[in-house]
Parts: structure tokens; C-alpha cells; sequence
């Protein structure tokens, strides 16, 4: 989204999928955390690391707060849970191993950087390795970092996040962040009031299956009640991704203000795949457990 926000434009309009590693120097090596890092005062995490790609269990004791995802229990790993670095320098990865095809982003997560766990455990080139999308930067990267050092130092350590209220109008939803969205408020119903408006020109990006997710639905946009135009900055165009099972009128109200319903996680996004990849070949994604998916939705004023 989202504004979208985890959807970016790209030339006319596209998403940009980030997603990395850990190795803070070189493209063979971890990343080299500080000597003496600034104290965390947070649940270390200590992983079993095998070489092998049999994924590896973590184990995490800490839970996210409230509304947060679901408790963490022994013999869980820590997807659907909240972490922190617990070094300064964290490096993300585009896939979870040390290659060539990993590739590797420059900016480093600083010491503390909250983040949500999509999926994992992976188990390669000597780390345990999950993806993780950041809580509190639009502009961070999504993808896959390592949980400790070769020698088991720990990169990551659980912690709370603090969750904003549930959204109640369509600005509050359009500005939460992409992992804030599933992190506090899995599967659970918002409704606000919008307007239904069409996107100018030609606009492009990638597909989805289910072929609802994305710009499956038309490429309407939803914004402010009292806005007839969308936002200058397309990145934050925040796309209406109708259930087609849900409940709405066949021939869509463009133009009128409108009460919509939707989750975040919907139950369909488990078996997403999408063109994400370098080569546009259909791959399992999480991007559609990110999106806003409408349930209902019903005109309300022209």
C-alpha cells in the first residue's frame, strides 16, 4: 500500500518488492556488528544454526503487544512476532543465503530498528535467516537478515511494539505503514469512509494470484471523503483491492464517497504468488498478507 505503502512507483506505476540478507561488508562475509554495541534491554534471541538448508527452529519467549501478532510459545518459531536489532549495522538481504543472487542492500539497520517476521526459518551459508519488514520507516527494506553471527553472537532480540489506535477514518489507515498494518491488526475489520475515484492515465505494476490483489481490481484508488483527486506522490496511492467474494455492488460507485471494510492478512494472501522476482516468474510472496483487502463495500453519498 501503502499509502499504499508498500507499493512504489516505478516509471508509470509498479511496486518494488525490497528484500535482503544480513553481510554488513562483503558480499562472502556477516556483517561485522560493533565490539562493544549499546545495550538492548531486550529477550536475546540464540538460534541453533546447522549448515545444512534444513530450516532451523528459533525460539522466541517475548510476545508483540495488544493487538500485535499472536504469543510466541516453545517450539515456535518467530514469524508473526516482533523483533529489534540488537547490534548496530544489520545487513538485508534479497534472498536468505551468502550468493551471488542475494543481493545485498546498503542501507544497514541501525541498533534497535524494530521489525515484523514474515516468514522463515531458512537454514544456509551458516546463518538462520528470516524475513523481516521494518515498523517504523516507509523507505526501510523488506527482505531477509540473519539472526546471529557465525559464532552465535545474536543480530536480533525480541521486543514489544507499541501499536497506534485502530484506524477509523481513511487518513489514519492510509498512513499506517505496510508491517504495522498486519503486525497490530491481523484479519481484523476497518471501516472508514472514502471516495472511490479512478487512477488518471495507464498505470502498471505487478500481478498477483489471486488476481484480485494488486491492481486486480481496476486500478481505483481510495482517498479522502472530501478529495476528488489522487495524491501527487503515486506512492501513496492507496489501491482498492476488492474481494470478489465479498459484499459490493457489481457495477463499482467511481466517484461517490463510500463505506468500505477490510483486513489486513486476508486468509487468500497465504497462497500468494506474484511477478516479484528479477525475472517476472510467479513466485510465493507476502506481499498480499501487506494489503488492505476490502471485504465490503457500499455507496454511501454521491
Amino acid at each position: 500500500m501503502r499509502g499504499k505503502s508498500h507499493r512504489t512507483v516505478i516509471v508509470l506505476l509498479g511496486t518494488v518488492v525490497f528484500v535482503a540478507g544480513c553481510s554488513a561488508s562483503s558480499a562472502s562475509s556477516a556483517p561485522t556488528p560493533p565490539t562493544t554495541p549499546a545495550a538492548v534491554s531486550t529477550e536475546i534471541l540464540t538460534p541453533t544454526v546447522t549448515p545444512t538448508a534444513t530450516p532451523t527452529t528459533v525460539i522466541a519467549t517475548a510476545r508483540p503487544t495488544a493487538t500485535a501478532a499472536a504469543s510466541t510459545t516453545p517450539g515456535k518459531t518467530l514469524v508473526d512476532t516482533t523483533v529489534v536489532t540488537a547490534v548496530d549495522g544489520v545487513r538485508v538481504r534479497s534472498q536468505p543465503r551468502v550468493s551471488d543472487d542475494s543481493f545485498k542492500y546498503e542501507r544497514l539497520l541501525p541498533l534497535g530498528t524494530p521489525l515484523y517476521v514474515l516468514d522463515g526459518p531458512v537454514a544456509a551459508s551458516d546463518y538462520t535467516w528470516y524475513e523481516v519488514i521494518p515498523l517504523t520507516s516507509r523507505d526501510g527494506r523488506r527482505g531477509w537478515v540473519a539472526t546471529a553471527s557465525r559464532s552465535g553472537e545474536p543480530w536480533l532480540a525480541a521486543k514489544d511494539f507499541a501499536c497506534p489506535p485502530r484506524p477509523t477514518d481513511m487518513r489514519s489507515l492510509a498512513a499506517l505503514l505496510p508491517g504495522v498494518g498486519l503486525a497490530c491488526f491481523p484479519r481484523e475489520p476497518i471501516t472508514v469512509q472514502a471516495r472511490l475515484i479512478g487512477v488518471p492515465g495507464e498505470i502498471d505494476g505487478p500481478t498477483y494470484s489471486p488476481g484480485w490483489f494488486g491492481l486486480g481490481s481496476g486500478g481505483n484508488l481510495l482517498v479522502e471523503p472530501a478529495v476528488t483527486r489522487p495524491p501527487a506522490d503515486p506512492g501513496r496511492w492507496f489501491f482498492l483491492e476488492l474481494d470478489p467474494a465479498g459484499q459490493h455492488p457489481d457495477a463499482l460507485p467511481v466517484g461517490d464517497v463510500v463505506e468500505v471494510t477490510g483486513i489486513f492478512d486476508h486468509p487468500a494472501a497465504a497462497a500468494c504468488t506474484g511477478n516479484v522476482g528479477v525475472d517476472d516468474t510467479p513466485v510465493p510472496t507476502q506481499d498480499c498478507r501487506l494489503q488492505f483487502a476490502v471485504t465490503r463495500l457500499v455507496t454511501v453519498r454521491p
